[in-house]
């Protein structure tokens, strides 16, 4: 649906587009639009980041299927880029997770970036003590002004702190409480944690622990849960796609439920509430089912839209082999999750 570039040199996003943010029409805006990450091989230092962050970029479509890139004002066409500044704490990498609509004439983007500070624990890479900020734009995405770091990263979770999810208490943005989710990694274990603002997002506050991977170590999600998309309300509660990660590194999506529509509660893997055979099992692997050979090697970063007509989309990156990664788009027309309920929304691959 949105491969990479790799045709076009002077884009950032030659080597891959992942971690679909989509945000649906509304009365301020009649377009889609679909937030992303990529680079062109390497990070703003010039290291080959271990991740396919970087910079971020936009695409826009009328029915949220086919999509055109806009050309941003920043590096190679990209509308969001690390720090100018050298000390800053997202000087090397960034990466959208979220974004939100303030009213008519502004939007809000959540997202998290690392610095050139070395991790011992990781071998002295650099870009891997990530922290969570947050940019403002007036012009629906072309440009962002930074609004600062909203969380950092806590040693008692891990090495950073990444990918936020923002869930409203409604769909209003002026809700009085928020909820955010995220993951860390501990150097073993990817584990999702929360974090509740009463301030519409200025300030926030840790609240532990939400959701782990499996103890055995045949699970999908036995290494831990890293990205993670949230809807709701569905079904009374409120729906969570996650990315599992199994012992030997391979990437799957999982679904959990929390019975509280605002996510402010207990968050429990999904059994047989939709029909799933089995607890906590996947509801998409790679490559197989309603992925096709596209994901062969990695499913990732989802992103879910309830729709009006009660059907769920499901916006997710892909990759095969050594390619670059892809966006796609799955369908559920029933609303449900189990592995049988998806479909692509464009089949061009077997």
């Amino acid at each position: 649906m949105l491969p990479s570039t790799e045709e076009d040199p002077t884009q950032f996003d030659t080597a891959c587009v992942v971690n679909p943010v989509v945000v649906p029409p509304s009365n301020s805006y009649e377009r889609w639009q679909l937030y992303y990450y990529g680079n062109f091989g390497h990070w703003k230092d010039g290291t080959k980041g271990f991740l396919p962050t970087g910079w971020c970029g936009l695409a826009e479509s009328d029915d949220g299927i086919h999509w055109t890139k806009v050309v941003g004002q920043r590096e190679r066409g990209a509308i969001f880029a690390p720090s100018d500044d050298p000390a800053a704490w997202d000087s090397v990498h960034v990466g959208v997770n979220d974004v939100l609509r303030i009213g008519d004439k502004e939007l809000h983007m959540y997202y998290f970036g690392g610095s050139s500070e070395q991790v011992a624990e990781l071998g002295g890479f650099t870009g891997v003590r990530m922290r969570i900020g947050r940019a403002k734009s007036s012009d629906n995405g072309r440009t962002w002004t930074r609004l600062g770091m909203v969380l950092d990263y806590d040693e008692s979770e891990g090495l950073f702190a990444s990918w936020p999810r923002i869930i409203l208490e409604s769909t209003k943005a002026t809700s009085d409480k928020w909820q955010m989710v995220y993951h860390a990694y501990d150097g073993s274990k990817w584990r999702v944690f929360g974090a509740t603002s009463t301030d519409q997002g200025e300030s926030w506050t840790r609240k532990g622990l939400l959701l782990e991977g499996e103890a055995d170590e045949e699970s999908f999600d036995f290494n831990g849960i890293g990205t993670r998309a949230v809807a709701a309300p569905w079904k009374g509660g409120a729906l969570m796609i996650y990315e599992g990660v199994n012992k030997k590194g391979g990437h799957s999506l999982g679904a959990a439920f929390c019975s509280d529509a605002t996510g402010d509660g207990t968050w429990e893997k999904v059994g047989d509430l939709d029909g799933c055979s089995q607890l906590g099992g996947p509801i998409a692997s790679p490559g197989e089912g309603c992925m096709k050979s596209w994901t062969s090697t990695v499913v990732g970063t989802p992103y879910l839209v309830p729709m009006p007509d009660g059907t769920l989309r499901l916006y997710h990156c892909g990759r095969a082999g050594d390619e670059g990664h892809s966006i796609g788009l799955q369908i559920s027309e029933s609303g449900g999750v189990s592995p049988d309920c998806w479909s692509p929304a464009i089949v061009k691959q077997n």
